[in-house]
């Protein structure tokens, strides 16, 4: 036994610690580094040999090193249910703490996957290196549990974590367009594209801006960037020229506003640039509760101009039989007392009720539908970020058979959002264009034009005015969301 607690201390805590501390110079390559300490491992055991250090008591050490490292990994996974920021990963960090250099090193740059694997390969490298040096008389049907026991843990701990839900519902949008800031290509409603598809006036606009630094600075919500860019191509005068012309700039680049007049965004930080006064006319949904508390502690407040008018509507997948909900059903879902979607006349299987982030438009326009009634957890995927770590971030719909998402009509009809679903009726009404305008659409809206109540500037009331006008309006109807009128 005493020979056991040597070997602990001397060849695996202080060995591995010792071998993985020059892994902080390897931090760009840890994957080559796990290889020199193999290569390392393969000279200290020689060593050994040849000193006559080198026995079958090492050899039994080591296979029962790899076996509790790898069954430790399993527990891990199993406990955490493969979210990588679940404090059962101390279980695994505690066991493996001679590889703590290594981690650091390969988690700094987010490659968790050789943070976890490493430990178990270089362990067992270790142990076939040592089985060749020794040729130790073990019984073959040991031989075989170890192996069986080695290959059941690694492989239920892979098993987990590809059918976890962190990792399963991984994907959504990524955020591919418009410098990050968009899940959509907007790229043809800019005011300078070649192929645009932006609603143009039959007539000339019955308000021009004539100069640059009179034109009020616009931001908004991903569904609402064709409205306002359409609505600044016919009042500024030039603004395709003076945004084409920024958009072969630096700066444009390096602010990240994919505009220097007609500006996105999206709604998580257009409403903080908002509130900061960095533009003067935000288009979209009504803000959050902590935006309107991001705007109380910056000591302003909004002023909301209904624009148009839209549907906030809910979508399943189109193989799924169930084409309506009412409105108390669709609430009980999302509160989380209804989980199945035999209970609302489907097939027996799990609701997956899909959420938005937090500061979204549509995640906004969801807590005031919910009304006193409290949105459960929402399903989450962690994702691996370089430098930071884990993220963990809302899980948004990703083609799941079973799910149910949310969204604004336009957003989903308008502009193509999800493939391969169909929008359900409420309470028996259907969100078309007719229902919307005369309400009968439960969850019917409006678009918004939000500004401060501080900005008096000129152009900004006179802008107001123009998209309540018959040209205005007429931009919006085209577009896609219903007028006012």
């Amino acid at each position: 036994m005493k020979q056991y607690f040597k070997y602990f201390f001397f060849r695996y805590f202080l060995l591995y610690f010792l071998l993985s501390l020059p892994a902080f110079g390897f931090t760009f390559a840890p994957q080559i580094y796990s290889f020199l300490m193999i290569l390392f491992l393969w000279i200290y055991t020689f060593r050994l040999k040849r000193k006559n250090h080198l026995n079958e008591n090492y050899f039994l050490f080591q296979s029962f090193l790899v076996i509790l490292i790898s069954t430790a990994l399993s527990i891990s996974f199993i406990l955490s249910q493969g979210y990588l920021s679940s404090p059962y990963w101390n279980i695994f960090y505690m066991i493996a703490i001679p590889f703590s250099p290594l981690f650091i090193s390969a988690t700094f740059l987010g490659f968790y996957s050789v943070a976890f694997i490493s430990p178990i390969v270089i362990l067992l490298a270790h142990l076939i290196i040592i089985y060749a040096m020794t040729k130790p008389q073990i019984q073959t049907r040991r031989i075989i549990l170890w192996s069986l026991a080695m290959i059941i843990t690694t492989t239920t701990s892979i098993y987990i974590y590809q059918t976890s839900p962190s990792h399963k519902y991984k994907g959504g949008h990524d955020f591919d367009y418009m410098n990050g800031y968009s899940s959509t290509d907007l790229s043809a409603f800019t005011p300078y594209s070649e192929n645009s598809q932006l609603v143009e006036l039959q007539e000339p606009s019955t308000l021009v801006i004539e100069n640059e630094k009179d034109m009020p600075i616009l931001d908004g919500a991903e569904a609402c960037y064709p409205v306002y860019s359409a609505i600044a191509k016919a009042v500024y005068k030039d603004i395709d020229q003076i945004e084409k012309a920024y958009s072969e700039t630096e700066d444009f680049y390096n602010y990240n506003t994919n505009g220097k007049i007609v500006t996105f965004t999206n709604t998580s930080v257009g409403y903080s640039r908002l509130i900061n006064g960095e533009v003067d006319m935000f288009f979209g949904a009504k803000p959050s509760q902590s935006q309107l508390e991001e705007a109380k502690e910056a000591g302003v407040e909004f002023e909301y101009t209904p624009i148009g008018q839209e549907a906030f509507v809910f979508f399943v997948n189109k193989g799924n039989p169930v084409s309506n909900l009412s409105t108390q059903q669709i609430k009980d879902i999302y509160h989380g007392d209804i989980t199945n979607w035999k209970d609302v006349g489907g097939k027996n299987k799990e609701i997956l009720a899909f959420q938005r982030p937090e500061r979204s438009g549509s995640q906004a326009m969801m807590t005031y539908f919910m009304g006193d009634l409290s949105l459960k957890e929402p399903l989450q995927y962690e994702y691996v970020s370089a430098m930071t770590g884990i993220i963990s971030d809302t899980a948004q719909y990703n083609g799941e058979k079973d799910a149910i998402g949310y969204t604004f009509r336009y957003f989903l009809e308008g502009l193509h959002q999800e493939q391969d679903v169909k929008i359900l009726s409420v309470d028996g009404i259907k969100p078309t264009t007719e229902n919307i305008k005369n309400q009968t659409y439960p969850i019917s809206t409006y678009l918004y034009c939000v500004t401060l109540k501080s900005n008096q500037k000129d152009n900004v009331k006179k802008l107001k005015e123009y998209l309540l006008s018959s040209q205005g309006q007429y931009i919006i109807e085209q577009t896609g969301y219903c007028a006012l009128s």
